[in-house]
């Protein structure tokens, strides 16, 4: 078939299947879609590339022997991670670009990463990470892997000057805040929090004053630039300011079910399980590793 647009009986014929096969696919997203008065209409060539990532035959990114792309959220931990990696198989080059949680998931969803980390916490089932891989890469098959279990929670200036007891403190008039940026597994997690105790972000000093790091939050509070700011206790320790810790999260590794054998997702993970992660991850603290390399979801 030649046309590049195509009608839903068109696409019948096209696919052999059904025409109320295909509005079961619309409704249940897995197929792309147009409406354009009151018709579905369908691009050729992206009908080709939803077949071609449906199809469970390769990956959505190509497999590459001497390069790792990774995305999703920022983490000391997984930055050490990552330099290990590079001291022990020089011959790969893995490439560390720090999207956030949410925007991860669309990076390796546009094929532009091998995997993704994340900590997203789902705040109806508070499940981390599998109902948001659920949602935007159903279409996918998926391997997720622990990375770590960390303490996640609230940085503030050593001796805590401004007697931050609680989080509910956020929005008190002399407290200034920093926020992370959209997207990303702790703008979501503080999020959780203000709807939970009621507070609205406009009664919040400093909501939409957004870094990008864990350590940047923690640079703030150290500078005396702001009060609050949420972040994990291995930022907190190495910049020696205090931590009133909030949860304990887990944070995992998302990978394309096809690239999980591949030789540098193998020794990745491999650094993953190894003693000499675990003490790293003990000397940085606000680590739990005994599940580090766990399968927790495949699909």
């Amino acid at each position: 078939m030649s046309k590049r647009i195509m009608n839903t009986k068109e696409l019948s014929a096209y696919l052999g299947i059904n025409e109320k096969k295909i509005y079961t696919l619309i409704t249940e997203k897995k197929l792309p879609a147009t409406k354009v008065t009151g018709k579905w209409i369908f691009l050729k060539d992206m009908v080709d590339d939803w077949l071609e990532r449906s199809s469970g035959e390769k990956p959505y990114i190509k497999e590459s022997k001497d390069v790792l792309m990774i995305t999703g959220s920022d983490d000391i931990l997984f930055n050490r991670l990552i330099t290990i990696m590079r001291k022990q198989f020089p011959e790969i080059f893995p490439f560390f670009c720090k999207t956030g949680s949410l925007k991860g998931l669309f990076v390796l969803k546009d094929g532009k990463a091998h995997m993704a980390g994340s900590h997203l916490l789902d705040e109806e089932s508070k499940e981390y990470n599998l109902p948001f891989i659920d949602s935007y890469l159903k279409e996918y098959h998926i391997v997720t892997v622990n990375f770590a279990k960390r303490e996640q929670g609230i940085l503030i200036k050593k001796g805590n000057p401004k007697k931050i007891k609680s989080f509910e403190d956020i929005a008190r008039n002399d407290i200034r805040c920093i926020n992370r940026q959209k997207g990303s597994g702790t703008r979501k997690l503080l999020d959780v929090f203000i709807k939970k105790f009621g507070i609205s972000s406009k009664s919040i000093d400093g909501y939409n004053k957004e870094v990008t790091t864990h350590l940047e939050v923690g640079l703030n509070v150290l500078n005396n630039e702001v009060d609050f700011g949420l972040g994990i206790k291995a930022a907190a320790k190495m910049l020696d300011i205090d931590f009133i810790p909030l949860v304990k999260e887990r944070f995992d590794i998302i990978i394309f079910k096809e690239l999980f054998f591949s030789q540098q997702v193998q020794k990745f993970l491999g650094i993953l399980r190894s003693p000499q992660f675990k003490k790293i991850a003990k000397g940085l603290r606000g680590y739990d590793t005994r599940d580090s390399g766990k399968i927790i979801y495949d699909s």
